[in-house]
């Protein structure tokens, strides 16, 4: 019971700090970051559906595949950290909402909002569950092949903040990208600390 305890407060902590960080540095600028809302705004100009209904549809789709391909335990982390991100979000997104960015320039604002997320996402992970969107094809190339989570973020994601960035001019792709690479070896930087913390404890 401890355990469970402890997973699913890591959980619910990793995604307050994603839904803070998205809210304050990512929003704000309109910074791609990879993921299914960065598919759900591309796949927007092709077909007859909101980004909203895109995004609902392609989520569903990979929950699904995470209880197909991860087993139940994963896929419920799964479940609980996309829905309690994705709650967090639309609560915060009113209160959090200023007259101005928090922090105006948009490349700092890029570099501290994915910091934040590499480290709500790396304690997730940590905990094997996720923010969901392609977080969970991360998970599925970690369970299937010997590679590093943020690699296999960097995998999907890339080519999402391409095709956006470059639809919405260069400053805001550069800054698309310096937060994309931030968060990819920050989530590997996270789990590493983590275990070596742990490997510590554990001595």
């Amino acid at each position: 019971m401890k355990k469970y305890l402890m997973e699913y407060g890591l959980i619910a902590l990793g995604s307050l700090l994603y839904a803070l960080s998205t809210n304050l540095f990512i929003f704000p600028h309109g910074l791609l970051l990879g993921g299914t809302s960065g598919i759900s705004v591309i796949l927007e100009a092709f077909l007859p559906f909101s980004p909203g209904t895109i995004l609902m549809g392609i989520n569903f789709a990979l929950l699904i595949l995470a209880f197909l391909l991860l087993g139940r335990d994963m896929a419920i982390k799964t479940l609980v950290g996309s829905t309690l991100t994705t709650l967090m979000i639309g609560l915060l997104e009113s209160p959090l909402t200023l007259e101005a960015p928090l922090v105006s320039n948009l490349y700092l604002s890029a570099v501290i909002g994915a910091g934040i997320i590499a480290i709500a996402s790396g304690i997730m992970f940590y905990v094997d569950s996720s923010s969901g969107g392609t977080d969970i094809i991360a998970l599925i190339v970690k369970k299937y092949k010997d590679i590093q989570i943020g690699r296999a973020l960097l995998l999907t994601d890339i080519a999402i903040v391409i095709l956006g960035g470059l639809l919405s001019g260069f400053p805001l792709f550069l800054g698309s990208i310096l937060g994309l690479l931030v968060k990819t070896f920050g989530i590997d930087f996270v789990i590493a600390a983590i275990r070596k913390w742990q490997a510590k404890k554990g001595n």
